[in-house]
């Protein structure tokens, strides 16, 4: 498997797992005080996204 492939992998790895996580706070609502924590992290996850996608592209 080349680098890059591990990258696009962990990257997909980690949409999905976001993508979980929103589905799941969805069905069972955000907990009182969480919302800007949570979009705090997922902005966090799709700027790491980004980065390893970017990181892919130059290599």
């Amino acid at each position: 498997m080349a680098k890059g492939d591990e990258v696009h992998a962990t990257v997909r790895r980690i949409d999905a797992t976001m993508l979980t996580l929103v589905k799941i706070m969805k069905k069972f609502g955000v907990p009182k005080g969480m919302g800007t924590s949570l979009n705090k992290m997922r902005g966090s996850v799709g700027d790491l996204v980004a980065k390893l996608e970017m990181t892919q592209r130059r290599n």
